[in-house]
């Protein structure tokens, strides 16, 4: 048996430190006969699985839950791969926030107001937290959009334009609120209720950056340019539906937001 001291310096832990981890779980509490803390060879044993699972990626919490419970082999192997796989979807997430950040940053130093090009866009996988401003099915769609959520910032607060509004002169146009992502990025969802994921086509398309504010933004004449691009190039809009991503927002909602509008074209 080891005092705390002695088993402190065996494992190259502060007496602090085994204190914590005897709060955590992953020491046991033994005391003697004077009421001095003291350990056994079986805890560094246990000190040293802990420290491979951390190595894994694992949190302190998780290691310790992996070390307690009683697991087979195969058991134990499909841990570590559901563990991989978060590791995975983690990085992929920091590439997400990488990309977006350039973006943005691009945006800001070499100008956007007005810029419209025509582009190949992948699919957009989508959820709808509203039908205008009407949110009760985001009731209906809570774990999926949960699900979408989850996966900032590869997946995107959005809007969805109707097409047929855009084209029928209305005096606003007034959209749906979404979270969504790239089509490749599915295999991160895991398994959800595909029946309430739409998919908006998307290939060639009319890329529209513009700077509005968020009253400016929902009338008619801020999509004048988008719509004598579409007209000058002999353009026809495909699709019912118009994919509008926020770039960059204003927080007091005073100031003009930077947006970009994916229109699928012919």
């Amino acid at each position: 048996m080891y005092k705390i001291s002695e088993f402190a310096k065996m494992t190259g832990m502060s007496q602090s430190k085994v204190r914590f981890y005897e709060k955590k779980g992953l020491l046991r509490v033994r005391k003697d006969e004077n009421g001095y803390r003291y350990f056994t060879p079986q805890d560094a044993f246990r000190v040293n699985a802990f420290r491979v699972l951390l190595q894994y990626g694992f949190t302190i919490e998780k290691a310790i839950q992996v070390i307690d419970e009683k697991q087979s082999g195969e058991q134990f192997i499909q841990t570590l791969k559901e563990h991989k796989q978060g590791i995975i979807n983690e990085v992929e997430l920091m590439k997400g926030r990488i990309a977006k950040l350039e973006q943005v940053i691009f945006l800001l130093e070499n100008g956007y107001e007005n810029r419209i090009e025509v582009t190949e866009a992948e699919d957009f996988l989508y959820v709808y937290a509203s039908q205008g401003m009407d949110f009760s099915i985001s009731n209906e769609n809570a774990e999926e959009f949960a699900r979408f959520t989850d996966l900032m910032p590869i997946s995107s607060n959005a809007r969805i334009l109707k097409t047929a509004d855009l084209l029928s002169g209305k005096e606003r146009i007034l959209p749906s609120y979404v979270c969504g992502l790239p089509a490749s990025k599915e295999k991160l969802l895991g398994d959800y209720d595909k029946s309430k994921v739409n998919r908006m086509k998307m290939g060639k398309c009319i890329r529209f950056y513009r700077q509005k504010t968020r009253e400016e933004s929902t009338k008619i004449e801020s999509f004048t340019d988008l719509v004598e691009f579409v007209q000058q190039n002999n353009l026809k809009i495909r699709g019912e539906t118009i994919l509008l991503l926020p770039t960059f927002l204003n927080l007091d909602g005073n100031g003009k937001d930077i947006e970009v509008l994916y229109v699928p074209i012919y």
